[in-house]
C-alpha cells in the first residue's frame, strides 16, 4: 500500500493541522511496514517447507534400473576425449601386405596339406574364398598368389578328369570334371608350345652333371697354301670343255691352216 502524499502549502494551513498530517502519515508507514514483516515471515515458512520436502525426496528407495538408466544418460551427455592412438599398434594391426610370390611361400607353409612343392593335387572349386576368410588380405592379392600357383605346369599337368580335388585341409572336396580337364589341357598345349626347345637328354649312364665339351674351331683355311696343295700340269686333271669352247677350238684350227 502507497502513502499518498497532498502537496501542502504551508501558509494556507496552520501549525496544527500540518502535525495532525504528518502523524496521518507515520501511521500508514508503520502499518505498511507491519504488513511487509508478515509477508516475510510466511515466505521464510514456505521456503523451509520446501527444503524439508526435498530432503524427505532424496531418502527414497530409487530402483536400480532407474539409477542404471539415468547414470548411463549422464555419461552419454558428458562429452569424453579421444583416447591417444597408439600408432605402434595399428602398424601391427595392419602390417604391409606381401608381394604375390612371397605370399605364396607362406602357403607352403601354412597350408602343407593343399599346397605342394612336389606332387600337385587339384584344389577345391572356389578355394580364393577359403582363403579370404582366413587370410587378413585383399580378395585381389589372394587371387594374384593362387594364380602363381594354379598356373604351374605340375598343378595344370595335375589337373585331369576325375582327379580328387582337396580344400585347405587336404579333405576331399570334388573331382575334376570334363571341361576342367579340357581347359587345362588346352594350357599344357600353350605351354609346350610356348617354351623353348629342350636340350638334349644324355645318354644312359652318363653324368647329368658333367660339363658339355666346347667345339673345337677349326684353323683358317690359307688360300694360298690350297693352291699348292692342289695339282697342276699333267697331274692336274683334264677339266671337261663345254660345247662352245669345241666350237671355238675347231675355228681357230681352220683358221691357223
Amino acid at each position: 500500500m502507497s502513502v499518498s502524499t497532498k502537496s501542502v502549502n504551508p501558509g494556507s494551513i496552520s501549525p496544527r493541522q500540518l502535525l495532525d498530517d504528518l502523524e496521518q502519515r507515520w501511521a500508514l508507514t508503520q502499518a505498511e511496514l507491519t504488513r511487509l514483516r508478515a509477508e516475510n515471515a510466511e515466505l521464510k515458512q514456505q521456503l523451509a517447507q520446501f527444503h524439508a520436502s526435498t530432503s524427505d525426496a532424496a531418502e527414497v528407495d530409487v530402483p536400480e534400473d532407474v539409477t542404471e538408466s539415468v547414470t548411463q544418460n549422464k555419461a552419454e551427455s558428458v562429452p569424453t576425449s579421444s583416447p591417444p592412438v597408439d600408432v605402434s599398434a595399428s602398424e601391427e594391426s595392419n602390417p604391409e601386405p606381401p608381394a604375390p610370390h612371397a605370399l605364396l611361400t607362406q602357403w607352403y607353409q601354412r597350408y602343407p596339406k593343399a599346397f605342394f612343392k612336389g606332387h600337385t593335387q587339384p584344389l577345391k572349386v572356389g578355394i580364393h574364398q577359403d582363403l579370404a576368410e582366413r587370410e587378413p588380405w585383399s580378395g585381389k592379392l589372394i587371387r594374384r598368389a593362387l594364380a602363381n600357383y594354379v598356373n604351374l605346369p605340375r598343378y595344370i599337368k595335375s589337373v585331369r578328369e576325375g582327379a580328387v580335388r582337396i580344400d585347405l585341409d587336404g579333405n576331399e572336396a570334388g573331382v575334376v570334371d570334363s571341361e576342367a580337364a579340357r581347359h587345362a589341357a588346352e594350357k599344357r598345349a600353350q605351354q609346350a608350345s610356348a617354351s623353348p626347345n629342350e636340350r638334349p637328354q644324355a645318354p644312359k649312364g652318363a653324368n647329368p652333371h658333367a660339363k658339355t665339351p666346347k667345339p673345337t674351331k677349326k684353323a683358317p683355311t690359307n688360300p694360298q697354301k690350297k693352291a699348292e696343295k692342289t695339282p697342276s700340269g699333267a697331274d692336274a686333271p683334264q677339266k671337261q670343255l663345254s660345247l662352245e669352247d669345241k666350237l671355238l677350238g675347231l675355228q681357230k684350227k681352220f683358221q691357223s691352216r
